[in-house]
């Protein structure tokens, strides 16, 4: 009697809302198919998207393959080269790009201006919504608003060095990122311009570390008698002669290319160092700008970026090189280097916090410690 009274009272109060939850999921089941292919349909009349980014597009002839009807339009170039011609067609009242893919400090030029819409608001498919798929169950932004800048792809932070072999021997001089700064390594560091991509991108690691911070910076700067360069070749090259021999904040396909091709330059495992390893945002953040000429073509292109087939064609682009890791957790992880891939159990450092991505502290403390060694 007591059991079919309780059972009565259940269905009553389901009826009546006092369980809104449950009565939503048998009501309102999920009807992301039809909105998909309602916005397939639309994408395929609109005919066309357009993606800019630097960096290799060669991953979207998998796209194009997969949706023949919505030609994909992309000019790879140069980030500076892209965004000037983007501010350029939008001060003339032009807005001719769906969705964007920058470096970091490039992709927060846009968010700055205000140009981006939420690019969480075009996510249908189940795989993509599925925090599961991805690292730590979450997406991943570089946007304060965490809504903008999605952050796919983060390997270990290797280019913060590269190396002459037979100059340096990492397991036995570098245990620490400290152990750079031994007077032994003095002029004998070339470090990639701090103003421009991965010199930014390693200042800023040093700047924000817990374990490092302005003190390690000030060191560098003022101790180490750095030379700078601007050009990446220019500097592997460097180091391939035996002018140098450590290149901070390097390009470690750079260094990895001269490698293959029989130099004795290696990049340093930051696995191996007593302080917590960075976790670089390769391939920098996508957005979805706003006024977008192709909004549902948009939504295609992006959904099918951050999917499973997508994510491992961008991570197997030949440009990567085994560089990306994508944050995407149920795809193969073999053509990833191995010092690159993340380990379970590590706690690294997330190089696209948003409060990391203003410059202007970094390049002031560097600007006054090479002012204060003119001085001396």
């Amino acid at each position: 009697m007591i059991k079919q009274w309780l059972f009565v009272l259940l269905v009553l109060s389901v009826g009546s809302g006092l369980f809104p939850g449950t009565l939503r999921a048998a009501e309102s089941p999920d009807n992301w198919q039809a909105d998909w292919d309602k916005t397939l349909k639309a994408a395929e009349q609109e005919g066309q998207v357009t993606y800019s980014g630097c960096g290799s597009h060669e991953f979207l002839g998998e796209f194009q393959k997969k949706y023949p009807k919505i030609k994909i339009e992309s000019v790879a170039a140069s980030c500076s080269e892209v965004i000037s011609r983007i501010m350029a067609e939008r001060r003339a009242g032009k807005y001719l790009t769906d969705v964007i893919r920058f470096g970091l400090t490039s992709a927060h030029t846009f968010y700055r201006g205000k140009i981006l819409q939420p690019i969480n608001t075009s996510f249908i498919l189940p795989e993509v919504k599925d925090l599961s798929k991805w690292w730590q169950k979450k997406h991943h932004y570089s946007d304060p608003e965490g809504k903008y800048l999605f952050v796919p792809a983060a390997s270990v932070y290797v280019r913060f060095a590269s190396y002459h072999t037979a100059l340096v021997n990492p397991p036995a001089e570098f245990k620490s990122y400290w152990d750079m700064l031994n007077p032994k390594w003095k002029g004998k560091i070339v470090a990639t311009d701090v103003k421009i991509g991965e010199g930014r991108n390693g200042a800023r690691f040093i700047y924000h570390h817990p374990e490092l911070g302005p003190q390690f910076l000030r060191r560098l700067f003022s101790e180490m008698d750095v030379t700078f360069s601007r050009d990446y070749r220019q500097a592997v090259d460097w180091l391939a002669q035996k002018r140098f021999a450590l290149w901070l904040f390097s390009q470690s396909d750079d260094t990895l290319d001269a490698r293959d091709q029989g130099l004795s330059v290696q990049i340093l495992d930051t696995n191996n160092l007593k302080e917590s390893a960075g976790l670089d945002a390769t391939g920098g953040a996508y957005g979805l700008m706003d006024k977008s000429p192709h909004p549902n073509a948009a939504k295609i292109l992006i959904n099918w970026l951050l999917s499973r087939d997508g994510q491992i064609a961008v991570q197997r682009d030949h440009e990567a090189a085994g560089l990306t890791d994508s944050l995407r957790i149920d795809i193969p992880k073999t053509d990833v280097r191995p010092m690159m891939r993340r380990r379970d159990g590590v706690k690294y450092l997330e190089m696209w916090n948003p409060a990391w991505q203003d410059m202007k502290p970094v390049q002031e403390l560097i600007n006054q410690v090479l002012s204060e060694g003119k001085k001396n």
